[in-house]
């Protein structure tokens, strides 16, 4: 294919210009106009040309190596932002709004991400199916805004599509403490919830992710001895384990089944990944790692293998970065291991 995601593009016949944003069907190419960036239409591929394309020499002409063009970069994610306060604000939410094609057909949506709150927040946010990740983003969300993630086609709706974040709220103190949701999006769900959004103030499918921020537990007065006996009710102690992290009593089924090890090679985590940079690979395996870290850290796993593979020490050198600061790892090591050899790192926590 003559074309990937962020290739530069002129018309054939008009002489517009633009920057693909999507890959569709049917040998048809989403693009973005230079001349009106909010306005993105399908092409098909034999309409387009590549803005480094040249017509092809005449006989007798001599060729001349030019310098080899720079890899297209991918059309920067848009922030819509607004100044005034929304008086009752839903929270952290998730939108789709529909992208109808030539023949008002929607065969794509395009997804983003709602904050109506006057907090700011540093977010993980990951798109999946059972087979694959869809979209993912990571960064910081500014208050009263709306941030682009990317395109989903109708067909992901019917592969189990989930979608998962993870937030700090930033406070004068500093980032509070951690908070995560995975919301399901059932087809039934996902066309029964259209309303107009907030920021973006379209019709498109809606979702709440979180509404609430304020991670401290605070217990509410008891108001007659029916309250008193369920706020006093004494509380399951966890079940310590020799040599181990403490285990909440409630997560021992799950426990038990948490394999403490996961390998972070592209292939083993999504399918497609041909199409994608080093960059986006880079940031799809961070985000299983984060994921796959915080699990173990709840479940009290004394020690984990994160498996990165030898490769050119990117991944392994970003894994080390952020295990270097984490307040929960007593000590990490990418030492020989007989069944690793020196592609995984051991964690141990505290």
């Amino acid at each position: 294919m003559l074309f990937a995601i962020g290739t530069r593009v002129k018309f054939r016949y008009t002489g517009e210009t633009g920057a693909i944003t999507a890959i569709l069907d049917d040998g048809m190419l989403q693009v973005r106009l230079d001349s009106d960036p909010d306005f993105e239409i399908p092409a098909f591929e034999e309409d387009l040309l590549r803005n480094d394309q040249v017509e092809p020499l005449s006989a007798g002409a001599r060729f001349v190596q030019g310098k080899a063009p720079k890899p297209p970069e991918a059309p920067p994610r848009r922030e819509l932002r607004i100044q005034y306060q929304i008086l009752k604000p839903k929270g952290l939410q998730l939108a789709f709004e529909p992208m109808p094609g030539r023949d008002g057909s929607v065969t794509r949506y395009k997804t983003w991400l709602l904050n109506d709150t006057t907090h700011e927040f540093l977010f993980e946010f990951d798109l999946f199916t059972q087979g694959r990740d869809v979209l993912t983003l990571d960064g910081k969300m500014n208050m009263t805004s709306a941030m682009e993630v990317g395109d989903i086609l109708y067909d992901d709706l019917n592969e189990g599509l989930e979608a998962w974040i993870k937030v700090r709220r930033l406070t004068t103190a500093g980032p509070d403490e951690a908070l995560e949701r995975t919301q399901k999006i059932r087809p039934k769900q996902f066309f029964n919830n259209v309303h107009t959004v907030p920021i973006l103030n379209l019709l498109a499918h809606h979702f709440v992710l979180l509404e609430k921020f304020d991670t401290s537990v605070k217990e509410e007065p008891a108001e007659d001895l029916k309250d008193y006996t369920k706020q006093h009710t004494r509380k399951p102690k966890p079940v310590t384990l020799t040599g181990s992290n403490p285990f909440a009593s409630l997560n021992l089924e799950e426990a038990a089944g948490f394999e403490p090890e996961i390998d972070l090679h592209i292939d083993k985590l999504m399918s497609g990944y041909a199409r994608i940079d080093k960059g986006e690979i880079l940031r799809i395996q961070m985000v299983h790692f984060h994921k796959f870290l915080d699990k173990a850290i709840r479940l009290g796993a004394p020690r984990v293998f994160v498996i990165h593979g030898v490769g050119e020490g990117k991944l392994r050198e970003t894994i080390a970065d952020d295990l270097r600061r984490h307040p929960h790892v007593v000590k990490y090591k990418n030492e020989f291991h007989h069944k690793y050899g020196y592609g995984a790192t051991e964690v141990i926590f505290e």
